[in-house]
């Protein structure tokens, strides 16, 4: 059983968002954890916004796990009715907003038609981080640029996708995101995206490391990239010879 006892409803906060962050994750147990911990941090506290958006959140991840397809769309259901009675509850609350978004964005639009609203609420976030009222880091605020570009092409507002895209590319100097946005914009202007010759390139190792915030498509797409230039150069190297090889041969020159 949590134990959730006298604690201050900060210091179940901070249990909660840590429970959270590791069910995120996907570390063993963590979501069961975190289930267990608000279940019984709400039956003290059951209308309080940011602990039902929490439970709610958590709702999509045992969704995200769940096998069987009617379990996981019973979960995803309570979660995301959940998250919207927090919204509806504290509309104006900034972390409120990035929970539910966040736990939307994956969702299939076919299924659920949750793009519209993730949008939303990833506006009023981005609204509230120019106004002053940071709750993210920059690279948190350039991936939810990022995603409301992603939410925008997935609904076909390929130009308002376009926008988002094209002003991240004056927000950051990296190289990876960089090429991710043109590849991105390309994809908007349906051309075939071409890398730059001049660039140089990184060990795929690397490449992946620093890549790793980036979903399967694009990932797939530079590691495509490297080992199609990375095999005419294997095709060139000699093949290596049998160790002792080339001393038998020195010997039968000899005799």
């Amino acid at each position: 059983m949590a134990d959730t006892g006298d604690r201050p409803i900060s210091g179940i906060f901070g249990k909660v968002h840590l429970l959270h962050k590791q069910a995120v994750a996907g570390m063993p147990n963590a979501v069961q954890d975190a289930l267990q911990f608000l279940k019984e941090a709400r039956s003290s506290n059951p209308d309080n916004p940011i602990l039902k958006a929490y439970h709610g959140s958590t709702m999509l991840l045992m969704a995200r796990d769940e096998t069987k397809p009617l379990d996981r769309l019973r979960w995803a259901d309570s979660g995301l009715k959940l998250l919207d009675e927090a919204v509806n509850a504290d509309s104006d609350n900034a972390v409120i907003r990035l929970i539910r978004g966040r736990s939307s964005f994956k969702l299939p639009e076919k299924q659920f038609q949750r793009s519209s609203t993730t949008i939303e609420d990833y506006k009023f976030v981005i609204d509230q981080e120019r106004l002053g009222n940071q709750i993210l880091d920059h690279q948190d605020y350039l991936r939810l640029m990022y995603e409301t570009g992603e939410l925008y092409y997935k609904i076909g507002q390929k130009q308002t996708a376009k926008n988002y895209w094209t002003s991240l590319k004056n927000k950051t100097s990296d190289s990876d995101f960089q090429r991710l946005l043109n590849m991105k914009l390309a994809q908007v202007e349906e051309q075939d995206y071409v890398e730059p010759e001049a660039e140089v390139k990184k060990p795929m190792s690397i490449l992946i490391s620093e890549a790793a915030r980036v979903t399967g498509n694009e990932l797939q797409y530079w590691a495509n990239q490297f080992k199609q230039q990375e095999e005419p150069k294997k095709a060139e190297e000699p093949e290596p010879q049998p160790r002792g090889l080339n001393k038998r041969r020195r010997r039968r020159r000899r005799s």
